[in-house]
């Protein structure tokens, strides 16, 4: 590839024999391959590169809002997709005009560059004028005509006309509702829509001067520009110098000067952030080569083959590693992912372009390869996935890990063990929790980072929002969340990198729960630190402690396992006790809460699981809890809300305070118990899931079901360990790589969803 274009929900790349390649949504034909949404065949939308019909010599592409546009090297252009405004140039509109092949633009036979907007296209003609056509609202196309109502398609054109007053232009740049062009002089001129300041000519709305102009005009203090680029509803330049300015909408920070609208007050309509009605410098970039303005984000390849960008980031367009919010409203404010100075993209070091579209951005590699990040919904990033990226129920490998030994899941973040005994860790990282000395509530990495400071780790375990790593030699060491003493080292401040739990030398095991962690010592003792509220320290009181406490009567443990509110641990003869939370049956001593008083039946010390003789392992989820049992089956006990004791039975999903059978498991080797899931490994290396699978966490279509008797994992058959999270799940494979399937706003599935993903049948 030769060059790349993206915009709302698709993306064009231009071959270096003249041919063009798109991907994504393809409802209005904006592929060019002669397909549509609107066909029999309502699936067109591909999440791989198709060819465009009948182009062979084309030299630029651009993309618009649902349409496509080729400069072809006689001078001549064509368009396709979406022509409900007059936007493919071919004197045709209508509500349900689509080509899904190329069609000429009338008359134009000079043209030197052309770029598409949301519902209109502009070319640059040889002379340095500039022709526009399609939809005319907000004065688009800069024939001195224009509307404000886009209902009202008076002044809409069908063809080409001229814009006014320009002579001299070298580029031209097209986004929603406006346009830009660079003159010979190194001036900006604008035209369009200004709602938000985004012709950045000094005038706002509130000076009384109108929201639009339908003739171009000036943008203020800019007389060494090198590039345009017009974004949603905003507009950057490039400098001489390698500086850049941005000028219009700055709600998300894609003016990248720092400022950006206040998160914490945040309830206010859209259309009232703030804005900047001239142009305003980016914070720190200095050596620039080429620039992009998308949706609310924009983005700039530097001299040295990097790339930056800034603003919005729910999607992970900014490709720093973080994105996500939750699909959070305005009115979720707290989960926002946003960065108004401008963040690198990871893992690029050769770009030679940059294209931001509404929610994702690609770049071009000096190799000719080309990389996307950002929502993938319609497929959009080219990489052959087109599945929502919060969730899959798919298994999806964790990105770069090959030699791990040990996983663990907790409610937003993963961690594995490598062979080296360091530690990596991704998803969610509010308080520190993934150890690498960063947090914060926007913080979250879809792909592994190291912890700080680990290096002989024997064994890890992950809660709520901590982690702790058993040490060689019998140490321990926890980070994240410290509010309730969860890190055991005699305070409640959080940490961000791995802190020694106090007075503990000798443990060979490690569990880690909802505030609290446990340790299994050398003797068959057990001690645990924590929050203790319901009694799950298990010392007697419902006193938490920052340090760690003995667990009472308890000398003979062979495992240990924590839960949200409970804890359970294996005896050496083979038997199980719990203690702590009750109030869902899941200490299965056979009682549970009243409903008037859920606490009643919690235990403060440990009391022994009826009925239980035979056990090889136990796994303590959110409110229920799980034993594997000597002759291959499990058995479950708690609550039942979505399944999640595996018993199979059609009728309604009880608790059952005493333990149930799992049905249809007869050959498990291990098993884990989530939130609201649970899964088991089986002897032929394959995993089997049950409980609830809104979120895709039993890795079974269709989501949002819950499953019982268990189901199988798709595509699983080499599998050696499970662990079962919050609302996702992952698998290690004999391979030491990691897959991970369900909830994946945090990026917990660690597959790099916000990274860089390299366009399939691009090569170098």
């Amino acid at each position: 590839a030769t060059a790349v274009s993206t915009n709302y929900e698709h993306s064009c790349a231009l071959h270096e024999d003249g041919k063009i390649s798109c991907w994504g949504s393809n409802r209005n034909g904006q592929l060019g391959n002669g397909q549509s949404g609107y066909d029999a065949n309502s699936s067109a939308d591909s999440s791989v590169p198709v060819r465009v019909a009948d182009i062979t010599d084309a030299t630029a592409v651009t993309t618009g809002g649902q349409h496509s546009c080729a400069l072809h090297r006689g001078g001549t252009i064509s368009c396709w997709g979406n022509g409900d405004e007059g936007q493919l140039g071919n004197e045709k509109r209508g509500e349900n005009v689509v080509s899904s092949v190329p069609v000429e633009v009338a008359g134009i036979t000079d043209a030197t560059a052309v770029t598409a907007g949301w519902n209109h296209s502009c070319a640059l003609h040889e002379d340095g004028t500039i022709s526009c056509w399609g939809d005319n609202t907000y004065g688009a196309l800069g024939n001195g005509q224009g509307t404000v109502d886009w209902k009202d398609d008076s002044a809409d054109s069908l063809a080409p006309v001229e814009v006014l007053g320009i002579t001299n232009a070298t580029a031209v740049a097209s986004n929603s509702g406006h346009s830009c062009a660079l003159r010979e002089d190194g001036t900006i001129s604008c035209w369009g829509n200004n709602t938000r300041g985004q012709l950045g000519n000094r005038k706002s709305k509130d000076d009384g001067a109108e929201p639009h102009s339908s003739v171009p005009v000036e943008v203020a203090d800019i007389a060494d520009a090198t590039a345009v680029t017009a974004g949603q509803d905003h507009s950057c330049a490039l400098h001489e110098d390698g500086t850049v300015s941005c000028w219009g909408n700055n709600y998300d920070g894609q003016l990248g000067n720092g400022q950006s609208q206040d998160y914490e007050n945040r309830s206010v309509s859209y259309r009232y952030g703030p804005y900047s009605w001239v142009p305003t410098g980016v914070a720190g970039i200095t050596d620039a080569t080429a620039i992009s303005a998308g949706g609310e984000h924009s983005c700039a390849v530097h001299r040295t083959g990097a790339i930056s960008c800034w603003g919005n980031n729910w999607h992970g367009q900014l490709g720093n590693g973080q994105g996500g919010n939750d699909e959070a409203g305005f009115d979720e404010i707290e989960n926002d992912t946003y960065s108004p100075l401008p963040v690198r993209v990871v893992g690029i070091t050769d770009a030679t372009a940059v294209t931001t579209g509404r929610v994702h951005s690609c770049a071009v590699h000096r190799t000719g390869v080309i990389s996307c990040w950002g929502d993938t919904s319609y497929g959009q990033l080219g990489n052959g996935q087109s599945e929502y990226i919060y969730d899959s129920s798919m298994p999806l490998e964790v990105a770069g890990i090959t030699d791990a030994t040990a996983i663990a899941t907790g409610e937003r973040h993963s961690c594995a063990l490598h062979e080296s005994g360091t530690i990596s860790c991704w998803g969610a990282n509010l308080f520190g929790s993934l150890g690498n000395g960063q947090e914060g509530e926007h913080l979250v990495s879809s792909v592994p980072v190291r912890v700080v400071g680990i290096t002989d780790a024997t064994a890890i375990a992950t809660g709520f929002w901590h982690s702790c790593a058993l040490r060689e030699g019998g140490a321990i060491s926890c980070w994240g969340t410290n509010l309730f003493g969860s890190l055991g080292n005699g305070t409640k401040n959080s940490s961000a990198v791995p802190v020694r739990v106090a007075g503990i030398t000798d443990a060979t095991a490690i569990t880690s729960g909802d505030g609290h962690s446990c340790a299994l010592h050398e003797n068959g003792t057990i001690s645990c630190w924590g929050t203790n509220g319901s009694g799950q320290l298990g010392n007697g009181t419902k006193k938490g402690s920052s340090v760690p406490v003995r667990v009472a009567g308890i000398t003979d443990a062979a495992a240990i396992t924590s839960g949200k509110g409970h804890s359970c641990a294996l005896h050496e003869n083979d038997s199980i006790s719990c203690w702590g939370a009750n109030w869902s049956g899941q200490l299965g001593n056979g009682q549970k809460g009243d409903l008037w008083n859920i606490r009643s039946a919690d235990s403060l010390v440990p009391v022994e699981v009826a009925n239980i003789t035979e056990a090889t392992a136990v796994t303590a989820g959110w409110h229920h809890s799980c034993a594997l049992n000597k002759n291959d089956t499990i058995s479950c006990w708690g609550t039942n809300e979505y399944g999640q004791l595996g018993k199979g039975q059609s009728e309604e999903n009880v608790d059952s305070p005493a333990h149930v059978q799992v049905a249809n498991i007869t050959d498990a080797t291990a098993v884990t118990a989530g939130w609201l899931h649970s899964c088991a490994l089986n002897k032929n290396d394959t995993i089997s899931c049950w409980g609830t699978n809104g979120n895709g966490q039993l890795g079974k279509r269709p989501r949002g079901y819950s499953h019982s008797p268990p189901v199988e994992v798709i595509g699983i058959t080499d599998a050696t360990a499970v662990d079962a999270g919050g609302l996702h799940s992952c698998a290690l494979h004999q391979t030491g790589t990691i897959s991970c399937w369900g909830r994946n706003n945090d990026g917990q599935l660690g597959n790099g969803v916000w990274h860089p993903q390299p366009v399939i049948g691009f090569g170098g």
